[in-house]
């Protein structure tokens, strides 16, 4: 670790579908993890979002601004002050979650607008600390739900964004792969890694995401998988091998379309083609 401090944003996934996994190992690995990163230095800083599939919330820092209680059982005051951020955030998530349906169109967890908002929060931070060195910061991104590619566009602004703060962004998803979270890994130059089971989701948090990216080079670290770099048609959402491009805004289509529904552009498709005339000599 280094001696100036780290800080961490945590964007934590809260999709309903966790509750197909054991939703209390989940929390407690998470709570566990944003411990162990306030107490290995005392310069550390931390901040926690979550995110559904109804909206993104900032767990820690909290807007109430909770004052700091009086030391407990031993523990450090901030640590027990995160815990309680986190719980009454997350309760809050799941009481208007519960309230509200699930529709298919809004299926998907917002991480891409929660990672919007941690690299929000590490730029403001930057901003404040600008008379000192330089902030070195890092998001952490764990997702537990399905992905259909319909915030690939947020998600690739997020990721282009991380690279020009040179924020790596650490993934850890828990299930089955994710393409377009590992691209973002990949392009930021952070760690992404998939686990099976909640279960080794702790063991996996601290040896593989407790250091920052210049320790981790040190390690003997699993080799990294190849990146699927394929991108979401605009029109379906889905990751396409072969489509077609507008020349205009660069948009992706699975199939050949006559108007470019990002930039109106029409695509003349139609005009026959003309054969070039060989210069004589």
């Amino acid at each position: 670790m280094t001696e100036e401090g780290c800080l961490l944003v945590m964007v934590v996934d809260m999709h309903p579908q966790l509750a197909e996994h054991d939703a209390h190992t989940y929390l407690n690995a998470v709570v566990a993890f944003a411990n162990l990163h306030l107490a290995a230095n005392v310069r550390n800083s931390l901040g926690v979002l979550a995110a559904n599939h109804l909206e993104s919330r900032f767990l820690y820092p909290s807007c109430d601004g909770d004052g700091v209680e009086r030391q407990r059982d031993g523990r450090l005051e901030m640590l027990g002050q995160v815990d309680r951020a986190i719980e009454r955030g997350l309760k809050t998530m799941a009481v208007a979650a519960g309230a509200s349906p699930m529709h298919s169109e809004q299926s998907e967890s917002l991480l891409s607008g929660a990672m919007g908002r941690g690299l929000l929060y590490i730029k403001r931070r930057e901003t404040e600390e600008v008379l000192t060195k330089k902030l070195q910061s890092r998001l952490l991104v764990l997702k537990i739900s399905s992905d259909t590619g319909s915030q690939y566009l947020t998600y690739i602004n997020a990721y282009l964004t991380a690279q020009k703060m040179s924020t790596p962004v650490d993934v850890c998803v828990v299930g089955g792969e994710c393409g377009l979270l590992q691209q973002g890994a990949d392009i930021t130059g952070g760690t992404y890694h998939c686990v099976r089971q909640v279960t080794e989701l702790l063991q996996t948090l601290l040896l593989m995401y407790h250091c920052g990216p210049a320790t981790r080079r040190k390690m003997n670290a699993p080799p990294p998988d190849t990146v699927d770099y394929r991108a979401a048609c605009f029109c379906h959402r889905t990751l396409v091998d072969m489509a077609s491009v507008c020349s205009n805004c660069l948009s992706v289509y699975c199939k050949a379309v006559p108007l470019c529904t990002t930039c109106n552009v029409i695509f003349q498709t139609d005009r026959p083609l003309v054969r070039l005339s060989k210069k004589k000599k």
